[in-house]
């Protein structure tokens, strides 16, 4: 094999390889659309006052990114009419699949830069312990934040620090916590992995202010709780600290943004569903927690159980005919099993039955067999295994020897996609 041939061979992988992925993510972007307006519309109306439940909403988009081999996109003709209307597109137009990964890389790229800018940042700043715990103190009047997933870290203003009481900093630096031990930095991580993977549905951008309010007012109801003060209280340590924050950015003659600062510009939604404030059972929450998970785990198995696998078995037989020139038929009727089995290691056929089938569909030139192997989706990928028919045998049944390409490389790194 020459060069030119391993380097034709490796872009043709890539472009499959592509337009495999691709196909089942812009699936996934379809019904994100769709998941996303249910949401939207549950946390608007019956759910707006239920802050617990309308959290969880969000976990409806973890079963969306596994979602792109449903059978039903394939087998339904209303599924193949929604859904599979890219899948032709995208295989006539290799270029779109090469778009939509430049768009990930793009998109994953200007996150990964805010980010690391954001940590470069912080590591830049005064470490000192406030009841018992590592903050990392700013100069600039932003909200305090945590950041990080692996090893979290909490942010707070000098100016809080200055003005607050320890009563005061205990409430801000558990309200943090919280956010920490809630798992919240590691949703936001998960959120910023699906609307890249999924950019091109741009409501899982803008959706992400939403997403952290709501997030926002579960850990304010969790923090009044541990806090054991009043709703009222707490209320009043949130306005302090946006009239607190408000006169230091006056000091600055900037406006500050920081992780999570846009949450607090909605400052009246959040007071009034800290207003709305009334004890919870902590059994009941996880009872909520529980209930979605074992829905989000429940979804993704019943997803498994109504897609295709990695790959799919091909059990069908065809036969073409080549005149050198053109292809003079090609035929996949299931009268051909009749005819024509075969085994790990010899295709067996029924001369006369075969023959006089090639006769009463005219069939002319080289004839081929093409049996066996995988697909990975229908119409998409695969490999199958062929023999070349020779008339003229006397024998009832034909026995031909074939090659099995299940050992080439090319074929076993298609199987793993």
């Amino acid at each position: 094999m020459t060069v030119q041939q391993i380097w034709n061979n490796g872009i043709s992988f890539l472009n499959l390889a592509a337009f495999y992925y691709i196909i089942q993510l812009l699936k996934c972007v379809q019904i994100s659309f769709v998941i996303f307006a249910f949401v939207f519309l549950l946390r608007k109306t019956l759910l707006k006052n239920r802050v617990f439940l309308k959290g969880t909403l969000w976990c409806l988009f973890l079963p969306v990114l596994f979602a792109g081999k449903i059978k039903f996109f394939y087998e339904n003709p209303t599924g193949a009419i929604l859904f599979s209307w890219w899948t032709e597109i995208c295989k006539i137009h290799v270029w779109i699949n090469w778009i939509y990964i430049c768009g990930i890389f793009v998109y994953a790229a200007r996150l990964f830069h805010k980010n690391r800018k954001l940590k470069k940042l912080v590591a830049g700043m005064e470490q000192k312990e406030v009841e018992g715990t590592c903050i990392y103190v700013t100069k600039l009047p932003v909200t305090p934040s945590a950041i990080g997933i692996i090893r979290p870290k909490i942010v707070m203003p000098e100016i809080m620090l200055k003005q607050y009481d320890q009563k005061d900093l205990q409430t801000i630096l558990l309200h943090e916590k919280t956010h920490i031990q809630s798992g919240h930095l590691l949703f936001y991580f998960l959120w910023d992995i699906l609307r890249v993977i999924l950019w091109l549905n741009p409501f899982l951008t803008t959706g992400t202010s939403y997403f952290r309010e709501d997030m926002e007012q579960i850990c304010d109801l969790i923090t009044i709780r541990k806090s054991r003060r009043s709703a009222y209280t707490y209320g009043q340590l949130l306005l302090k600290s946006m009239r607190i924050l408000q006169t230091g950015r006056e000091d600055f003659h900037m406006s500050v943004t920081f992780a999570g600062d846009k949450e607090y510009q909605n400052i009246r939604q959040r007071m009034t569903g800290i207003a709305r404030y009334k004890p919870y059972r902590r059994s009941a929450v996880v009872s909520t927690l529980v209930v979605a998970i074992l829905c989000v785990t429940a979804t993704g198995i019943w997803i498994k159980n109504i897609s295709y696998g990695r790959n799919i078995a091909n059990d069908a037989v065809s036969a073409y005919g080549y005149d050198g020139k053109n292809v003079t038929f090609y035929d996949t009727s299931d009268v051909l099993r009749q005819m024509i089995s075969y085994d790990n290691k010899f295709v067996y056929v029924n001369r006369e039955a075969f023959e006089n089938y090639l006769e009463a569909i005219n069939g002319k030139g080289d004839i081929f067999i093409v049996f066996g192997g995988f697909y990975k989706l229908p119409g998409v990928g695969g490999i199958g295994c062929s023999c070349y028919y020779e008339s003229g045998s006397k024998k009832q049944v034909v026995k031909i020897p074939y090659e099995n390409p299940a050992g080439d490389w090319r074929v076993k790194l298609l199987k793993m996609l």
